[in-house]
């Protein structure tokens, strides 16, 4: 990666933040889609010379994950969970009755923590839904959460450039495989102290 090749400077415009956002939005449908990489990407440029700024890198990915938070929300009570959103089968039926569990056992600490477990958002806005919180109750929720993920995503790619005598696209790679890593040990840790009370009670859920 050159910042200085990006002679339309596309990475410190308007359109980067816009379909960042966008990014995260669709991937509260579609979790395959990388937006935790892509803003840990973008956090590792953030404020070098050509590159985006970190405060609105921050603020667009919030802007994104709310917005995919309140379409799944909506989604979930228009059309039901078993006709909504990606992944649909099984592996989600789990991941829907292990969220409506947790949410249930802690609410708080479960929203804050699934951003970090596989399918997590998905099953977490889905879960939320079917238990019935309200959409006030539900948005704040979505807020603190997202604010939480943004500043760790952008902060992990930032921290990156304070290692001496590596490379943009060395400090790129850096940044994605720690934020990775920080992010499956996150979920495991968050996974097993949600499941330690009554790991064999999973509640039926109702499509």
């Amino acid at each position: 990666m050159d910042l200085a090749a990006d002679t339309t400077g596309f990475l410190s415009s308007f359109w980067i933040y816009l379909m960042g956002g966008g990014f995260v939005m669709a991937s509260a449908i579609i979790p395959p889609i990388p937006s935790t990489t892509v803003f840990v990407a973008l956090g590792a440029i953030a404020g070098l010379d050509g590159g985006p700024a970190a405060v609105p890198l921050v603020l667009a990915m919030m802007a994104g994950a709310m917005a995919g938070d309140l379409l799944t929300y909506w989604g979930t009570k228009l059309l039901g969970h078993t006709r909504w959103g990606a992944n649909r089968g099984p592996r989600r039926q789990r991941a829907v009755d292990a969220a409506t569990r947790r949410l249930r056992q802690r609410p708080f600490i479960f929203m804050l923590t699934s951003r970090f477990i596989p399918l997590g958002r998905l099953s977490s806005n889905i879960a939320a839904t079917i238990a019935g919180y309200p959409l006030q109750a539900f948005t704040v929720f979505s807020l603190v959460s997202a604010a939480i993920w943004s500043v760790y995503s952008v902060g992990i790619g930032i921290l990156t450039q304070f290692w001496p005598g590596i490379s943009i696209q060395v400090a790129v790679v850096i940044a994605i495989a720690v934020s990775l890593a920080l992010g499956w040990l996150l979920g495991k840790v968050s996974a097993w102290f949600l499941d330690r009370k009554n790991p064999q009670q999973v509640p039926a859920v109702v499509p």
